[in-house]
């Protein structure tokens, strides 16, 4: 498995399948879209005309790719960016989460990626390119071996991608690095050296979700006020599992971010144990009620409560 960053037209990329950043009517409207819509052909056009209307805001549909040097082209949208303020980072990181998976289903071995909604849609480029990367290593670590391509296209696209390179290439070789028999690094010493902290992670995860508010975040997370400030100002050398499935169901996220959440607080969840098995059956199915959770914890003999005093 790889990720790799080039610096070309995607057009010319030969991969399995390319990614187009798209509208739910599938028309070429602009940019690397309409280039590709007009390289494509009549065929092409015609595939496209039946799956109009069916694309819908971080989702995924593919099409054959016809005269394009890919077998596939996967269709993936994000509406125009609005100051972040309507969800636009969550749902940029479900546009690569779903064509990831999509490629995947259509048994693709390589997927070239532009760099999703940076030009017509005017998303930021510097945090369209931090989600990219982020999205990609984080499906690669847990899901597949495919070689994947993030193409920077543009010349302001290309100044910033380059300018934040060498961050870039010591992320990605950190993420995907398999920890092999010979690591003999000590848990806080492997911590240490993620290029995100988990207060980092719960903060991007806030912006993501739209949650301007700490307070709403620790309530529904049933924290303290002085149990979250400690937490975020460094305080707690290592939140609990209680700590960290709260916040989990208060942020809703889905199990494939939460594995990455809790891997940045050193906690790694385990089909040995009961109560990592809930944990992983709650956020598989998106249920983030707390109160029914520990119900079944208490059904199951544990007594790690989430709100409950310490």
């Amino acid at each position: 498995m790889s990720l790799t960053v080039l610096y070309k037209d995607i057009t010319t990329v030969e991969a399995d399948a390319i990614v187009n950043s798209s509208n739910p009517e599938l028309i070429g409207h602009a940019g690397v879209d309409e280039i590709l819509h007009a390289l494509g052909g009549p065929e092409f056009e015609a595939e496209c005309d039946e799956k109009r209307g069916l694309l819908q805001p971080g989702e995924a549909i593919w099409t054959n790719a016809y005269n394009i040097p890919a077998k596939l082209m996967i269709h993936t949208y994000i509406p125009r960016y609005e100051g972040g303020q309507k969800g636009e980072a969550a749902i940029l990181r479900s546009c690569y989460r779903s064509s990831l998976e999509l490629a995947d289903q259509l048994g693709c071995r390589s997927v070239a990626f532009p760099l999703i909604a940076s030009g017509t849609m005017g998303f930021p480029i510097p945090k369209a390119l931090e989600i990219a990367v982020i999205s990609i290593t984080e499906y690669l670590r847990i899901y597949t071996d495919m070689e994947v391509y993030l193409v920077i296209y543009g010349e302001a696209a290309k100044r910033i991608a380059r300018s934040m390179q060498g961050d870039l290439d010591v992320y990605i070789k950190g993420s995907l690095k398999p920890a092999g028999p010979e690591d003999t690094k000590s848990l806080e010493e492997l911590i240490a050296e993620r290029s995100e902290s988990f207060v980092d992670m719960l903060y991007r995860y806030m912006d993501e979700k739209g949650i301007s508010k700490p307070s709403q975040l620790y309530k529904d997370a049933c924290l303290s006020k002085s149990a979250f400030s400690k937490l975020v100002s460094g305080g707690v050398a290592k939140p609990s599992i209680e700590t960290v499935v709260g916040l989990s169901f208060a942020l809703k996220l889905s199990y494939e971010e939460a594995v990455p959440f809790f891997s940045a607080a050193g906690i790694a969840l385990s089909s040995s144990s009961k109560y990592d098995i809930i944990v992983t059956y709650f956020l598989k199915h998106r249920i983030y009620d707390i109160w029914e959770f520990n119900e079944q914890i208490l059904k199951y003999g544990y007594s790690r409560l989430i709100g409950a005093e310490k």
